[in-house]
């Protein structure tokens, strides 16, 4: 049986100091939310969780039912009826397949992959994107990407083997982004949505998130999104890249090229990690930022070095100004781990003072190696 941390608590934890999940909303096995991204992303999510298409046709159950038509191309949805405030109760009906039983994407849908991901505890993502026909994406700030109106982002996790759920998050208006959480059938054939959320899924310790709780976590981001950004893009994996993007014409401002961690390959693995994570959360337009002023969403414009960065600024031998504060002598003491507050709290589940507070029951060992590896080495 898994441990949730209840939401009041978890909204409450997002506030103290640690890493909180980023990109996604996390959601695999203990707990909802966190990213998130991703998408981390992107996305997330957390560990992204997310939003729907309008369905169409038929009754609509806490929300009005959409309009008509077949889902192609990441379009609106299609047939059956809405059960979350105008959200597709099929991921059938979201746009993100042709053929869904088959796996065949609708027009227009493309696989991305965050470089720097998003912990779940273990879980094995998948991420696609759909921008709609002529759009471009708003990259005046670099650093926080604003969507076209109609953007889709899916994240799939499988655990154990078992795909079991698939997250949407689509941005309706200007000020809008729709959150659901498909979870697969025991035949693999469609997903149902779960805006409750389901703890211990499809025979596995992974939990989906309630749509709340993907608002936890994506409502820290200027707009939603996390995995699918400049940072994370800036990679030769297959899919859709920063490069790509730019030769498609998909941004109003172009950068010179991809974006560079500064450091060596421990220090880059380490800022990565905290970025995709933590910075969902630990960024200036999240509310915990008012509460603890430490800034772990990574700057384009401030990679020269290491010590140029807000994460190194806002952490090293700085006080701890958390209402639960740990055993440690500050958020980060330089040369070592043991003493740093960032490392007691990514070593913890299950209390009040673990990080990321949502998505996940497992330590990320290999996660945790590489931040102590890189305050060792400072």
């Amino acid at each position: 049986m898994s441990l949730r941390i209840p939401l009041v608590a978890a909204i409450a934890l997002s506030a103290l100091f640690g890493a909180c999940s980023s990109d996604d909303s996390g959601g695999s096995s203990g707990g909802s939310g966190g990213g998130g991204g991703s998408t981390g992303g992107s996305s997330g999510s957390g560990g992204s969780a997310t939003g729907g298409a309008a369905g169409s046709g038929g009754s609509a159950t806490g929300g009005s039912s959409g309009s008509g038509g077949s889902a192609t191309g990441g379009t609106s949805g299609s047939g059956g009826s809405s059960s979350d405030g105008g959200v597709p109760d099929k991921l059938s009906q979201t746009g993100l397949y042709s053929d869904t039983a088959k796996g065949t994407l609708a027009t227009g849908v493309e696989e991305y992959q965050p470089k720097y991901q998003l912990w779940t505890d273990a879980a094995v993502k998948k991420r696609w994107v759909y921008l709609p026909p002529g759009s471009k994406i708003d990259t005046s700030d670099m650093d926080y990407w604003v969507y076209p109106v109609g953007t889709k982002l899916w994240k799939e996790f499988v655990r154990d083997s078992v795909r079991v759920e698939t997250r949407l998050l689509h941005k309706v208006s200007a000020t809008e982004w729709k959150m659901m959480a498909y979870q697969w059938n025991s035949g693999q054939t469609d997903a149902d949505a779960v805006p409750a959320g389901v703890q211990n899924a499809s025979g596995t310790q992974h939990d989906i998130p309630s749509s709340n709780d993907c608002e936890t976590c994506h409502a820290k981001m200027k707009d939603r999104a996390a995995s699918f950004s400049a940072i994370q893009l800036s990679h030769s994996l297959p899919g859709v890249t920063l490069a790509s993007l730019i030769s498609s014409g998909r941004l109003t401002q172009n950068p010179s090229g991809a974006f560079t961690l500064p450091g060596t390959a421990t220090d880059q693995a380490a800022l990565g990690y905290l970025h995709a994570n933590c910075g969902i959360c630990h960024n200036e337009n999240s509310f915990t930022f008012a509460l603890v002023d430490m800034q772990l969403w990574l700057k384009t414009g401030s990679l020269g070095t290491v010590k140029t960065t807000d994460t190194y600024l806002s952490t090293a031998n700085k006080a701890l100004t958390a209402s639960n504060p740990s055993t440690g002598q500050a958020r980060l003491v330089p040369g070592d781990a043991a003493k740093s507050d960032m490392h007691i709290r990514m070593n913890q589940r299950g209390t009040l003072n673990q990080m990321p507070p949502l998505g996940t029951e497992k330590v990320d060992t290999t996660g945790l190696a590489a931040v102590d590896a890189w305050i060792n080495g400072l």
